[in-house]
C-alpha cells in the first residue's frame, strides 16, 4: 500500500526573467538565464518522497518534448508513476515569480484528466486542484471506497469554487485552502473550518506569514510560520499539504501534522520551484 498517491497534471514551467523592457520587433534580448522547472502534481509527490513516504504519481503523459522531460525527472527522483495516454505537452506554464507572489500563463488540455485509471491502494490520495478533483471524481470515489482518505487542495479558481456552492457532498476527507480561497468560499478562514463540512470534515487554511489554522479530527489547531527569506512562493502550498499528509499517515497528532506541513512549506519557499530532491530536509520542530 502507498502512503500517498498524488493525482493531477505535471506542469513544465518557464520562469519569466526580469526585463527592463520587452524586445522590439526583430530584436533579440539576452538575459543571464531563463530558469525552467516542473510543477503541479510533482511538487507534492517530490516532497513526500523526500520525507521518506512511499509515493506514486498518477498523471497523464503524452509524447511531447515536455513529457519526456517530466518522465526523466520523475524517474531520477525515484517516484513510481501511473501514467495514462494524453495529448503531447498537456500542461505548460509561464511563471512570473517574486518573493511576494507569483502569477501564471498556462496552456492546459482540460481533457487530460478525463481518463484517470483505478488508483493504487493508498492511505491518502491527494489532488492539487478543484478542476482536477472534479474531473477525477469517479476514480476518487472508488479509491475512497477501497479505504483511501481523499485530500484536495483548492488552488484559486473562481469558477471551480463557485461550482462548490451547490451544497452537494464530495468524496473528500481533507481540504486545503489558502486565505483568499477561504474568504471566497466561506467569508473568512475561521468560518471555513466549520462551514465547509459538506466538502470535507477536515479543513486546513494556510495564512502565509501568519502560519495556518485547521480543524483535524474535530480538533482546532494553529501553527505559526517561522522566519524565512523567500526566494519563490511557487509550490509552498503543495509542500504544506505533502508534509501534513505524510505526518498524518505516520500517526502524528493534528498539531504536529500541521507543524510538519508548515516546516515543509518554509523549506520550499527558500528555493525556486516546488519540486525537491532527496537532499530536501525540512527543519521539523
Amino acid at each position: 500500500m502507498e502512503d500517498l498517491t498524488v493525482v493531477g497534471l505535471v506542469f513544465f514551467e518557464l520562469f519569466f526573467p526580469e526585463l527592463e523592457r520587452w524586445p522590439r520587433g526583430g530584436e533579440e534580448l539576452f538575459v543571464p538565464s531563463i530558469p525552467v522547472g516542473l510543477g503541479g502534481a510533482l511538487n507534492s509527490a517530490s516532497v513526500a518522497k523526500a520525507l521518506g513516504a512511499k509515493v506514486k504519481l498518477c498523471a497523464p503523459r503524452g509524447a511531447g518534448l515536455t513529457d519526456w522531460a517530466i518522465d526523466a525527472a520523475t524517474r531520477a527522483l525515484g517516484i513510481e508513476q501511473v501514467p495514462w495516454p494524453a495529448t503531447p505537452d498537456a500542461a505548460i506554464s509561464l511563471v512570473r515569480s517574486t518573493p511576494a507572489d507569483r502569477a501564471f500563463v498556462s496552456a492546459v488540455d482540460p481533457q487530460a484528466l478525463d481518463d484517470v485509471p483505478p488508483l493504487p491502494p493508498s492511505r491518502y490520495v491527494h489532488v492539487g486542484g478543484l478542476r482536477e478533483a472534479r474531473r477525477a471524481e469517479a476514480a476518487l470515489v472508488e479509491a475512497r471506497r477501497a479505504g483511501a482518505k481523499i485530500s484536495v487542495s483548492a488552488c484559486f479558481d473562481p469558477r471551480e469554487m463557485d461550482l462548490l456552492r451547490d451544497g452537494r457532498s464530495r468524496p473528500w476527507d481533507l481540504l486545503f485552502l489558502n486565505e483568499e480561497e477561504a474568504n471566497r468560499l466561506a467569508g473568512s478562514p475561521e468560518t471555513a473550518l466549520t462551514k465547509l463540512g459538506h466538502l470535507a470534515p477536515n479543513v486546513v487554511v494556510t495564512l502565509g506569514s501568519a502560519g495556518a489554522i485547521g480543524l483535524l479530527d474535530g480538533v482546532s489547531v494553529q501553527v505559526s510560520a517561522g522566519p524565512v527569506t523567500v526566494v519563490d512562493p511557487t509550490g509552498a502550498g503543495d509542500a504544506f499539504a505533502a508534509g501534513t499528509l505524510v505526518a498524518l499517515g505516520r500517526g502524528a497528532t493534528p498539531a504536529l501534522a500541521l507543524a510538519a506541513g508548515a516546516r515543509a512549506a518554509e523549506r520550499v519557499l527558500m528555493i525556486r520551484g516546488g519540486v525537491v530532491g532527496p537532499d530536501f530536509q525540512p527543519p521539523f520542530r
